[in-house]
C-alpha cells in the first residue's frame, strides 16, 4: 500500500511541478507583453510630440532610414486575424491599454495559480520524503 501511494504522490508532484513550470512561462509571455505596451504607450506620446521633427524610421536588421513626420494623430493598429483600423493615437492608446488591462488581469490568475501549485508541492514535499523512509525500511 505504502509504494503505491508513494508512486501516487511522486506522479502528482511531478503533474504540478510541469504545470507550476509550464505556468511561469505563460507568466514571463505575459510580463514581455505588457512591457511591450507600456512601450508602445510611451512611443505613441513621443510621435505626438514630434510633428514636423526628423525621425529614424526601422525597417529591419537594424537598418534606419530618416523621415519627417507629417501626421502623428493617425495611426494603423492591428486588430489579429490580419486586420487593422485606422485610429487616432487617443483610441489607440484606450486599445492599448484595454489590452494591457486583460493581459494583467490574467497575469494575476497565473500568478494566484503558481502559489497555489507551490503551495501543494510544498504541502507534498514531506509526504513523498515520509513514505519514502517507510518504503526502505
Amino acid at each position: 500500500m505504502d509504494q503505491k501511494e508513494l508512486q501516487e504522490k511522486m506522479l502528482r508532484y511531478q503533474i504540478l511541478d510541469n504545470k507550476g513550470k509550464a505556468l511561469i512561462n505563460r507568466r514571463d509571455l505575459l510580463l514581455a507583453k505588457i512591457m511591450e505596451i507600456e512601450t508602445t504607450l510611451s512611443s505613441i506620446v513621443e510621435v505626438e510630440k514630434s510633428k514636423g521633427q526628423e525621425i529614424l524610421l526601422p525597417l529591419g536588421s537594424n537598418v534606419h532610414v530618416p523621415g519627417t513626420l507629417k501626421k502623428t494623430n493617425d495611426m494603423v493598429v492591428e486588430l489579429g486575424a490580419n486586420v487593422a483600423i485606422e485610429s487616432s493615437s487617443e483610441k489607440t492608446k484606450e486599445i492599448l491599454d484595454k489590452r494591457k488591462k486583460i493581459l494583467e488581469d490574467g497575469l494575476k490568475t497565473i500568478e494566484n495559480d503558481i502559489v497555489a501549485i507551490s503551495n501543494e508541492l510544498m504541502r507534498l514535499e514531506p509526504e513523498i520524503k515520509a513514505l519514502l523512509e517507510k518504503v526502505k525500511k
